[in-house]
């Protein structure tokens, strides 16, 4: 409990009669009182100085006792939170105040050892001194380390069935930290505690009382008893669910979430899998899920929302050399019809490329984690291999299997007008694009740590006079390591293709392999990479391979430096190799915003061609792959 503090307050008053003192000659006076200071001031400084001097005290600390391996665990955090080491370039005005301090590390020194499990250590501390100099030392003795003997779970009334205990006990025990044996860490004992906290919930206690330890230290066999003392209260079904706060949305769209049914056994689990689900929707600026109990055994669920505003307008711009200036408008709509089904509209041009769609999301279809999609695009392109009006439409349906994991299938109808360097075609085609993503990176623009990977193949049947067949299948590949927090992180790609079917001049010249731009191989201008005619126009290749690595160093808050290389080469082969690869160099910079990186790169061929630019500068916003 805190002590009291009692203040005390002193009160003075100025007499209110004005006195004055009248002095015959009042100039001779302060005169001499002038040349009186004026005399002592050299005599109080010479006094003052040597004493000020005197005052300032220095110290060199040592610590001993702790170089045997397996002690960094009671080194480390003494080094952060010691205050000695803390000051070790201050002057101290008092040998008091040093010793304080000292008195303050040594309790620390205590108190980490019995953190670390060291119950039977010492600390012993010396200070000598030597003029103004002092020569302070710790010597610590840990001792043996004590273990982790009996963990004891006692249930107050009322008592949980033996299978729910056995079911507590058997997540207690995949906890590897706090068993018997293992080392008598208080943090461990700490992170138990607030994981029973939430076993019991997850099995059905979802109002259980707060949980008490008791610790009893052995000092003859060296071991630490724990004892959980805890009351569950009575297991509870999941009860009614009540909604509040919906304006603009469908309170049947919401209750799609609900991943458990009525009288279901309470689990927290499934209480955060609904709002991590509603989070993702990007409808809702807070959710509130509050638990209360109603009768006889039930949890009653109420969930407040507030919603937050459905439509967007986005903007986005980009230049590189090889591909000039882009832009792109984009109109979001995240709760069209009520529903939260998603709308958006884009437009986009650049000097190659012109682009409208508009794409349909609707979530959840038939099951949870199910997405029904549906596009529609006008696109022309205006390249070095090829000039093509292109309209498509596609229906597709996405699964999530895991937070990770997705499943995607679909169809899709094409119309395009081509003029390549062979032939001015019209090609009717349709395609049943299938296939995978998993994703465990942990920024969609900026990620610095997991794994990306996507396989789609995609059996089509194509119409432009005659009929002809083809398979087309990419897999995509990137990971993401970081080496110093996320200082510094080393990012890789790989991209290989492949068509089988049908030969390269009979594949529309869209549906072939090109590489070279800012979205495969820096230093190459767009599409460059790969076989070209007698006039220089690129033709495509049925295969592709493309690999990249980068190391992205942040080495000031907002400021990365980015060093890359990459390579890529098309082939008119159905499958893909390492042959014949053109490599690139180059450096980037990134500057961080709360939205995502800017980037600027500027990569160099290695082996480049005739024709070919001797740089290509890239600016857009988020990393390169």
């Amino acid at each position: 409990m805190p002590g009291k503090t009692t203040s005390t307050r002193s009160a003075f008053r100025t007499d209110p009669i004005e006195r004055s003192i009248r002095l015959s000659d009042g100039c001779f006076f302060r005169r001499c009182c002038f040349c009186l200071l004026f005399c002592l001031y050299p005599v109080l400084f010479l006094v003052s100085a040597p004493a000020t001097a005197a005052e300032k005290l220095t110290y060199h600390l040592t610590l001993s006792g702790l170089d045997a391996p397996g002690l960094d665990s009671v080194r480390a955090p003494f080094k952060e939170a010691s205050l000695l080491e803390a000051e070790r370039s201050t002057s101290f005005l008092s040998v008091s105040n040093l010793r304080k301090n000292l008195k303050s590390d040594v309790a620390l020194m205590r108190q980490i050892l019995r953190a670390e499990g060291y119950y039977g250590g010492s600390v012993t501390d010396r200070m000598k001194r030597q003029k103004n100099h002092f020569q302070i030392s710790i010597t610590v003795d840990p001792g043996p380390r004590y273990t982790v003997g009996k963990i004891t779970i006692d249930y107050r009334a009322p008592v949980p069935a033996d299978e729910i205990r056995r079911q507590v006990r058997d997540r207690i025990g995949k906890n590897p930290p706090l068993r018997p044996g293992a080392p008598a860490r208080a943090a461990n004992v700490i992170r138990m505690h607030a994981h029973l906290a939430e076993i019991l919930p997850e099995h059905g206690f979802p109002f259980a009382r707060e949980i008490t330890r008791d610790i009893v230290v052995d000092h003859r066999l060296k071991t630490m008893d724990i004892t959980f003392s805890l009351e569950s209260g009575i297991r509870r079904h999941m009860g009614s669910i009540h909604v509040r706060g919906l304006h603009s949305i469908d309170e049947n769209y919401i209750r799609k979430f609900i991943p458990w049914r009525e009288r279901d056994i309470f689990d927290q689990r499934q209480i955060r899998a609904l709002q991590a689900r509603l989070n993702r929707t990007g409808l809702f600026s807070t959710i509130d899920i509050d638990v209360s109990p109603a009768d006889p055994d039930q949890a009653d669920i109420t969930i407040t929302f507030t919603e937050t505003k459905h439509r967007t307008i986005g903007a986005a711009a980009g230049y590189s050399t090889a591909e000039g200036v882009s832009g792109e408008l984009s109109w979001d709509h995240r709760n069209f019809l009520g529903r939260g089904n998603h709308l958006k509209l884009v437009a986009r041009g650049a000097e190659i490329e012109q682009f409208l769609s508009s794409r349909l999301e609707i979530p959840h279809f038939s099951r949870l984690d199910q997405t029904l999609s549906f596009e529609a695009s006008y696109q022309r392109q205006d390249t070095d291999a090829f000039i093509a009006n292109i309209i498509n439409t596609s229906a597709g349906l996405n699964r999530v299997i895991t937070d990770q994991l997705a499943l995607r299938a679909g169809l899709e109808l094409e119309y395009s007008d081509i003029i390549d360097a062979e032939s001015d075609s019209r090609f009717y085609l349709a395609s049943l694009p299938v296939g995978a993503r998993w994703d465990s990176s942990d920024d969609l623009l900026n990620p610095g740590r997991g794994v990306r990977l996507s396989l789609i193949t995609a059996p089509s049947i194509g119409v432009d006079g005659e009929q002809f067949t083809f398979l087309k299948s990419e897999l995509r590949a990137s990971v993401y390591y970081a080496l110093r927090g996320k200082d510094a992180i080393v990012a890789g790609r790989v991209r290989l293709g492949s068509i089988i079917g049908a030969e390269t001049a009979s594949l529309p010249a869209t549906r072939r392999f090109y590489a070279g731009g800012g979205g495969s191989v820096r230093g190459y201008s767009f599409q460059r990479i790969g076989p070209v005619n007698a006039d220089d126009i690129p033709l495509g290749g049925r295969a592709v391979t493309e690999i990249a690595a980068e190391l992205r160093w942040r080495f000031m808050p907002h400021i990365s430096i980015v060093p890359f290389v990459e390579g890529g080469n098309i082939e008119d082969s159905e499958f893909p190799t390492l042959a014949g690869l053109r490599w690139a160099v180059g450096m980037g910079a990134r500057y961080h915003t709360q939205f995502g990186p800017v980037r600027l790169d500027v990569a160099f061929p290695l082996n480049r061609r005739e024709g070919d630019s001797g740089f290509q500068l890239y600016i857009s916003l988020g990393q390169a792959f």
